[in-house]
């Protein structure tokens, strides 16, 4: 395939892009078949758009709601994001010609004066973008969504390139469509409809992670989206129970919820507020105040570890699953090589340290441990019927 500088593959996949495009179908379809997450499903599908695609540097798609409007439902990145947004609320760009015209439309070069869309150009041109192309996401004749391709420097899609192109607008309506069950158009309506409500969920979730975290929107994205697959739940349900708040609810009866209890960065100087505040978020949730004791002493220790050997700072994510909390402290530190396989010895009094694993492996049912150059995760997990530690030793 070319693009701009790329080699030139002729009209046909070699070897390498061919399995890419194969595992590319194979994630989307292994998706599809599993406890499907229409928003983990789009979003994956415009990471590959830019992955497969040469010269595409970011892609989203875009699907209709129940009143004909587009709303932006994915993105491969945050300028893309914004940029798709700005599209939709002004109604000018290449992705509103494509709905309204059910065709493919193209702008190869952005730089060029057009005056089909002048500000939508100017502001991809500030985000480093340098040519558009829109295809359209169909069911039958009906256009239901579109896929946006945006490539940093200014030229068409090669032959090769639109048509994998067109293989994935045609994947997203198959992701679309998952749950018909009914005649298509009123479970299209329903699903589109359930996406834009998820949509809205996911960006509040956002918000609130990136406020608590001191995170940019596009890292507590991520950050979301790794808490989903780190809890076992779908995305748009975390970030429902991320939007909900439940930072000081009541003790909930329906114990099959996640709950997200807090979401919080801290350093040296908060850690005693942040003892406050695990404290008091657990004895809500109907542990004694032997256990709160000793849940809230193992959290301290891993997060006292976070600020001494992390760098200074690290952040906390506590929730409730079940029967069972788990709290994931992390930091951005050069990690540690020390094994932690198995259950250390008890240090010995003279130790003048050694004592923090130690401890939470006394106290908690669960630890894994996670660490590398880039810093260091403790998952840490507390049955709410937990025996005291004093009775486990």
């Amino acid at each position: 395939m070319r693009v701009g500088d790329d080699h030139d593959r002729g009209t046909t996949l070699d070897t390498a892009p061919g399995q890419a495009v194969a595992q590319t179908l194979m994630d989307l379809s292994d998706l599809l078949i599993a406890d499907y997450d229409v928003m983990d499903f789009l979003h994956l599908l415009t990471q590959r758009c830019v992955e497969l695609l040469p010269g595409v540097r970011a892609a989203g798609i875009t699907v209709t709601d129940q009143r004909g409007g587009l709303r932006v439902m994915a993105a491969s990145s945050e300028p893309a994001h914004l940029l798709e947004l700005f599209e939709t609320e002004t109604e000018e760009g290449p992705c509103i010609a494509c709905y309204v015209r059910g065709t493919p439309v193209t702008d190869p070069d952005l730089d060029e004066r057009d005056p089909r869309w002048p500000r939508f150009a100017a502001r991809a041109r500030r985000d480093g973008f340098r040519a558009a192309h829109a295809l359209p996401v169909r069911l039958r004749d009906e256009v239901i969504g579109v896929l946006h391709l945006l490539s940093a420097r200014p030229g068409p899609l090669d032959d090769a390139t639109a048509r994998t192109a067109r293989a994935l607008a045609n994947t997203a309506t198959l992701g679309l469509l998952q749950h018909r069950a009914v005649e298509y158009r009123q479970i299209l309506a329903e699903q589109l409809q359930h996406a834009v409500t998820s949509r809205v969920l996911i960006e509040r979730a956002k918000g609130v992670i990136a406020e608590h975290l001191d995170l940019g929107m596009a890292a507590a994205f991520d950050e979301l989206r790794r808490f989903a697959r780190q809890a076992g739940h779908r995305l748009v349900d975390v970030a429902e129970a991320v939007d909900a708040g439940d930072f000081d609810g009541p003790q909930g009866t329906d114990r099959r919820r996640l709950r997200v209890l807090i979401v919080q960065r801290f350093s040296f100087d908060t850690l005693g507020l942040l003892r406050d505040g695990i404290s008091a978020a657990v004895q809500r949730r109907g542990l004694r105040a032997e256990q709160v004791y000793e849940f809230v002493l193992a959290v301290h220790e891993a997060a006292t570890n976070a600020v001494v050997h992390g760098g200074g700072d690290g952040r906390l994510l506590l929730w409730l699953a079940g029967k069972d909390l788990y709290a994931e402290i992390s930091d951005h530190g050069t990690g540690f090589d020390e094994d932690h396989g198995g259950v250390p010895a008890r240090p010995s009094p003279e130790a003048r340290g050694g004592r923090g694993l130690w401890l939470i492996r006394q106290v908690c049912a669960g630890l894994h441990i996670h660490t590398g150059a880039t810093g260091t995760r403790l998952l840490l997990r507390y049955p709410l019927d937990s025996p005291l530690a004093t009775g486990r030793q």
